[in-house]
């Protein structure tokens, strides 16, 4: 009788792990995709807007993305300092800078939001699924 009781317990408490594991995105170092939230469309072109706009990038990556005597392309390459052209990746050099280069931590003084729509933007224009 007292293993019926301790079932049900764990079993509410095996779907709330799944619940709360499925809502955290996922997103590592290497070839993983945006999170749900910033790999929609809207985002992508926000991100668009912040990178031609407030971010700076533009100024030392391109307005295409081809890159600079200063910085590289942000195209389909090989990523040096966002290991493997991921989400991820992408998103820690854009928060974090590259340390050694003119690549600050959030260019153009940009917040956590902008630089996640920034590194989407990024990410899908350098996966084929965006244009520059």
């Amino acid at each position: 009788m007292r293993a019926l009781r301790v079932l049900p317990r764990l079993s509410l408490i095996g779907c709330a792990a799944a619940v709360c594991a499925a809502a955290v995105p996922r997103v590592s170092q290497g070839q993983a995709s945006p999170a749900a939230d910033s790999s929609s469309p809207a985002a992508i072109d926000a991100g668009r807007q912040i990178f031609h706009g407030a971010g700076t990038c533009q100024v030392c990556h391109g307005s295409n993305l081809e890159g600079g005597p200063i910085a590289p392309t942000l195209l389909a390459h090989q990523w040096k300092d966002a290991k493997g052209g991921g989400y991820g990746a992408i998103l820690g050099v854009v928060t974090t800078g590259v340390s050694g280069t003119a690549m600050i931590s959030h260019p153009g003084g940009i917040s956590d939001d902008d630089a996640r729509k920034v590194a989407a933007y990024i990410w899908a224009a350098s996966h084929g699924k965006a244009k520059p």
